[in-house]
């Protein structure tokens, strides 16, 4: 019986435009934003800030280093750093829209499920999420999914077994109780291994539909 639903966040939740995020970070001088950014899975100092490995202020100084090195920012400036809001700006190029349809459903299935939000997601976009700026009504991400555990909080990153291992155990949650939505088959792919019953979405798709008619079943 499924008594959680568990939600990925960006492609899901939320809609995305790699591109503008991409064009984000070359603008702060990081020629090879392309290589190292990925929506299913970051590289560098972008996979490193997802997954705890470094803190912001760290990012925010390695960034302005690689912006020195490779797009000839800082010219002549010892120990360069961009400011929170600065990183924060290229981050915030990834959200092109909160669709209010998400919204309305998430709140509705908290009335017979609990809801959690798995994410392999970094900090500076966890601030705006959970700020009353993510919606149009002035509510963070909590107020339609109560429980958020991110990437760079567990120290893992989907689609590694072990991140959905280590959200279960922190949320005292049986797998197989659980329902993953997720735009990745990666990602399903690793719910699968712990014993998650999983939900593959098309990327910015209308899901709301399919996970009813997959609740419907169970």
């Amino acid at each position: 019986m499924v008594k959680n639903i568990v939600f990925d966040f960006g492609g899901v939740i939320v809609h995305l435009q790699p591109d503008e995020a991409i064009r984000r970070f070359e603008e702060l001088g990081i020629s090879d934003a392309r290589q190292q950014m990925d929506i299913f899975g970051q590289t560098g100092i972008f996979g490193q800030v997802e997954k705890g490995e470094i803190t912001t202020d760290e990012f925010c100084r390695l960034l302005a280093l690689e912006a020195q090195q490779k797009g000839g920012k800082f010219a002549g400036i010892d120990n360069p750093s961009y400011s929170f809001e600065e990183a924060q700006w290229g981050w915030m190029g990834y959200i092109k829209a909160v669709p209010q349809k998400n919204l309305e459903t998430l709140l509705r299935l908290q009335q017979k499920y609990n809801l959690y939000l798995l994410s392999n997601l970094n900090p500076f976009l966890q601030q705006w999420a959970e700020s009353p700026a993510f919606s149009g009504d002035g509510h963070g991400l909590r107020h339609y999914i109560p429980y958020l555990y991110y990437s760079f909080q567990l120290r893992d990153y989907k689609p590694a077994p072990s991140i959905f291992e280590k959200m279960l155990h922190a949320a005292g949650l049986r797998a197989d109780e659980c329902v993953f939505v997720d735009d990745s088959p990666r990602n399903i792919a690793g719910c699968k291994e712990v014993g998650m019953c999983g939900l593959l979405v098309g990327k910015d798709e209308d899901w709301t539909e399919h996970l009813d008619e997959l609740l419907a079943k169970q």
